[in-house]
């Protein structure tokens, strides 16, 4: 399954003194990027941060939903990212979802069609 995930640093993620910055970047935004590297290399993910931000759009390939919330915990600033997960349907399931939904309209169009051509 693939899911969208979109990360956004929040306000506690950013150190009140010069100190605290080099501490999160050292300890939790550079660990962070390298397993997302490594996630990458694997095949599991696609996407970056946005430039020049910090923010990040990803797509990633996990098993189930399960699976993408332990992948994200795990990473060493998931505790100062907001990170919103959307499921994403290929294109062709969406195409087929939405036929499925015009297939009883038209067998509707089509007999009501039918009848009046009978009066």
């Amino acid at each position: 399954m693939e899911y969208l995930v979109l990360m956004k640093l929040r306000d506690d993620g950013v150190g009140e003194t010069e100190e605290e910055n080099r501490e999160i970047v050292s300890g939790k935004i550079i660990p962070g990027i390298k397993m997302l590297l490594d996630m990458e290399r694997d095949g599991m993910l696609s996407g970056g941060f946005f430039g020049g931000q910090r923010s990040a759009a990803f797509i990633m390939s996990v098993e189930d939903e399960e699976t993408l919330d332990n992948t994200i915990a795990a990473l060493p600033f998931a505790d100062i990212f907001d990170v919103e997960m959307v499921q994403l349907e290929t294109l062709k399931e969406a195409l087929a979802r939405d036929e499925k939904l015009l297939q009883p309209a038209q067998s509707q169009a089509k007999s009501a069609g039918g009848s009046k051509k009978a009066k």
